[in-house]
C-alpha cells in the first residue's frame, strides 16, 4: 500500500492548488458514544478546516479555486440556499486570494432575518444578489456568467452544474481519505466511513479506497432528494469518481453499484431539520463535546445510528464519521433545536 500511497500523493501535489486549509484534520477516537452505540467510532473534524468557521468545502476550494486562477479567472459564481456553507466558504476563500465573489442565495424561509452563514457571507464581502424561490440555480449562474463576460470579467463558476469544479472536489477527498489512512495507520482501516454528501466529498473517499485497495464501506447520508434542484444520482456520483481518477491518471472501476446514497434520512426536505437529526446531534454533543449541524451533519449521523441500531453497522466494527461542518447554521435553527419554554 505504501508505493500507493506515494503515489497518490505525488499526483495530488502535481495538481495546481492554493493552501487554505488547516491539514491535516484531527481523527477525534469517541470512546463514549462508540459505548453508547457497539462499533469503534472517530470523527474526522473537517469542521475544523479553519477559514471563516471550515468545513469541507474549504479543503475542495485549494482545488477548484487554483483552477480558476491557473484560467485567469478573476471573479467566482455559486448560488444555493440562503445558509449555504459552500458559499460561506468561498465567500471566505475570494477574499483570502483577492477572487471576487458572486453569491446568488434563495431568498428561502431562512434568509430573514440576516444571521448564520449568509451573515458571514454578507461580513465577507461576497456580491450578494438574492433569487426567487422557484428559479433555477443552474440557469441563473449561467445568466451572470454571461452578464460579467460581456462586462469584461473572467468568470469561473462552482457547484451544481460545474462538472471541472466538482470533479477538482473531489480530488481533495482522496487526499481527505489518505488522511484518514494515515492517522489510523495502514493495516488498520475503518470498515466503513459515513459522510453527509450528496456529490464529490462521497467520490474522493469511494476512489482513494478503490485506490488503496480497502475494504472500507463508503456511506453518503445525503441532505436532500430528487426534488431538489442540486440533487445527484449515484452515477453523476461515480462520474467525480472517474473524472479525478483521469486528473490523477489512476485507473478506476467505480460505477453507479459501488455508490451507496441514501437519501432516508432527509426528514420532511433539505433545509428543514429532522426529529432524528436533532437528537444525533443532543447524542454526540452530550456524550463528545462535539457539535453538528442540523442540515447536513445531524442528519449524517441520525443515518449512522440508525446502520448501528439495524445491526449493519455491528458491534466491535471500525467507523469513521466524517464531520463536514456547517456550525454558522447552529444559531440561525435556535426555535427548531431548543424548544419554546
Amino acid at each position: 500500500m505504501s508505493d500507493t500511497v506515494r503515489l497518490l500523493r505525488e499526483r495530488i501535489d502535481g495538481l495546481p492548488r492554493v493552501r487554505l486549509a488547516h491539514l491535516p484534520t484531527p481523527l477525534d477516537a469517541c470512546a463514549r458514544v462508540s459505548a453508547q452505540l457497539g462499533p469503534t467510532i472517530w470523527v474526522k473534524r473537517d469542521d475544523c478546516t479553519g477559514l471563516a468557521f471550515g468545513g469541507n468545502k474549504v479543503r475542495q476550494h485549494e482545488f477548484v479555486l487554483a483552477d480558476a486562477i491557473a484560467q485567469g479567472a478573476d471573479c467566482v459564481i455559486q448560488g444555493s440556499a440562503s445558509q449555504s456553507n459552500h458559499s460561506r466558504q468561498l465567500a471566505a476563500a475570494g477574499a483570502k486570494l483577492g477572487l471576487d465573489v458572486f453569491l446568488l442565495p434563495k431568498l428561502d424561509a431562512m434568509s430573514d432575518p440576516v444571521q448564520g452563514n449568509y451573515l458571514v457571507s454578507n461580513l465577507l464581502g461576497a456580491s450578494i444578489e438574492p433569487i426567487g424561490m422557484q428559479e433555477s440555480t443552474k440557469l441563473r449562474k449561467e445568466e451572470l456568467a454571461a452578464k460579467l463576460l460581456a462586462q469584461g470579467r473572467r468568470p469561473y463558476v462552482v457547484g451544481m452544474g460545474a462538472t471541472r469544479s466538482l470533479v477538482l472536489a473531489t480530488v481533495a477527498y482522496v487526499a481527505a481519505l489518505l488522511e484518514i489512512v494515515d492517522a489510523l495507520g495502514p493495516d488498520n482501516p475503518p470498515d466503513w466511513i459515513f459522510t453527509t454528501s450528496q456529490g464529490s466529498t462521497q467520490a474522493g473517499l469511494q476512489l482513494g479506497c478503490e485506490a488503496l485497495g480497502l475494504s472500507t464501506k463508503i456511506v453518503g447520508i445525503n441532505p436532500l432528494d430528487a426534488r431538489h434542484e442540486a440533487y445527484q444520482q449515484p452515477e453523476e456520483i461515480a462520474g467525480f469518481a472517474r473524472g479525478a481518477a483521469q486528473l490523477l491518471g489512476v485507473t478506476t472501476a467505480i460505477t453507479a453499484a459501488d455508490i451507496v446514497n441514501s437519501t432516508d434520512y432527509v426528514g420532511e426536505s433539505y433545509g428543514v431539520p429532522s426529529e432524528a437529526g436533532i437528537a444525533a446531534m443532543r447524542t454526540l454533543a452530550a456524550a463528545e463535546g462535539i457539535l453538528l449541524d442540523p442540515i447536513y451533519s445531524g442528519k449524517g449521523f441520525a443515518g449512522l445510528i440508525d446502520f448501528c441500531r439495524r445491526g449493519v453497522v455491528e458491534p466491535g466494527d471500525r467507523v469513521v464519521f466524517l464531520h463536514t461542518g456547517g456550525l454558522p447554521a447552529l444559531f440561525s435553527y435556535a426555535a427548531d433545536l431548543v424548544p419554546a419554554r
